[in-house]
């Protein structure tokens, strides 16, 4: 049976005129209930001649699930301090059936599914852009929308590392832990070099400049601000390439692995073996689907 709701066809029906008939070259009950669906939109469509009257009538038939549609204001992890606009609260609001069917291309999008989820974002938020959003925040918005679109209990089924059997988890969104940014947390001192650093964290947007270990290497400069008060790209390029890899890597991993956000992981001990797992938090293939 066709994907398209009644609404979509009573729409279609009132745009191609009175002659819109199921396509007989379907078989079976398929063709049966498309006909049936069709007959039903003419017969809609004859009483709802005028788009307001139609308007009116959907508004009526939505009035239960108004509240449950309604804006809510949530906190970012960032607390505003990575946003020009000092944005530390946005909006979102949960996903409706046509966000839902925006969903449902990631599986045939590819490389572009990343494209659909900043546009869906863009579509449930309102206060940041996807594109603007840190990755950070960004991951935490996804479970908030989850939460809110198809309830707070996230199941994941891991396979314990050492007997290999599978166990079915729950989750509870609402109890993940979410540690603030601090305000004095872009600023440090290296331990080789004993100069003062001030980084930038990257934003969704920024993502191609470390997607590899060889991208991260290459630009890892662009998220430095300053070295000793100095921020000469050229120069703060040169100091990186010759400081010691302790001080670098304590610059990646600030910039990369950041301590603040919501918590991405947990551990539990298996029932049949008793070993302790960690499970790390993330989208899985069920992550859009209810509880």
């Amino acid at each position: 049976m066709s994907d398209e709701s009644i609404v979509d066809l009573v729409k279609k029906h009132q745009e191609q005129g009175n002659d819109v008939l199921p396509d007989k070259s379907e078989s079976g009950v398929e063709s049966a209930d498309n006909e049936r669906m069709m007959r039903k939109a003419a017969m809609m469509s004859q009483n709802m001649p005028q788009d307001e009257r139609m308007g009116g009538i959907l508004e009526d038939l939505l009035k239960n699930v108004k509240e449950k549609m309604a804006w809510i204001e949530i906190d970012l992890p960032s607390k505003g301090l990575l946003y020009e606009k000092n944005v530390a609260s946005i909006k979102i609001r949960p996903f409706t059936f046509d966000d839902e069917r925006l969903l449902k291309t990631m599986d045939t999008m590819g490389s572009n599914a990343d494209a659909v989820l900043s546009q869906l974002l863009d579509r449930c938020i309102d206060g940041l852009t996807a594109a603007e959003m840190t990755p950070v925040d960004k991951l935490y918005i996804l479970f908030r929308l989850r939460g809110i679109s198809y309830g707070d209990n996230y199941d994941i089924t891991h396979d314990c590392v050492k007997c290999t059997k599978a166990s079915q988890l729950s989750l509870k969104i609402s109890t993940l832990k979410i540690t603030p940014l601090d305000p004095e947390y872009m600023s440090f001192e290296l331990p080789d070099s004993l100069q003062t650093v001030e980084i930038k964290l990257p934003r969704s947007q920024d993502e191609h400049l470390y997607s590899n270990n060889s991208n991260l290497i290459q630009n890892m400069h662009m998220f430095v601000r300053s070295v000793a008060s100095i921020s000469d790209r050229a120069i703060i390029e040169e100091f990186i390439r010759k400081t010691t890899v302790r001080d670098i890597d304590t610059i990646r991993r600030k910039i990369f692995l950041p301590e603040y956000g919501m918590e991405d992981h947990f551990f539990y001990s298996c029932k049949d073996c008793g070993t302790k797992n960690r499970v790390e938090i993330g989208l899985n293939p069920t992550f859009f689907t209810a509880s």
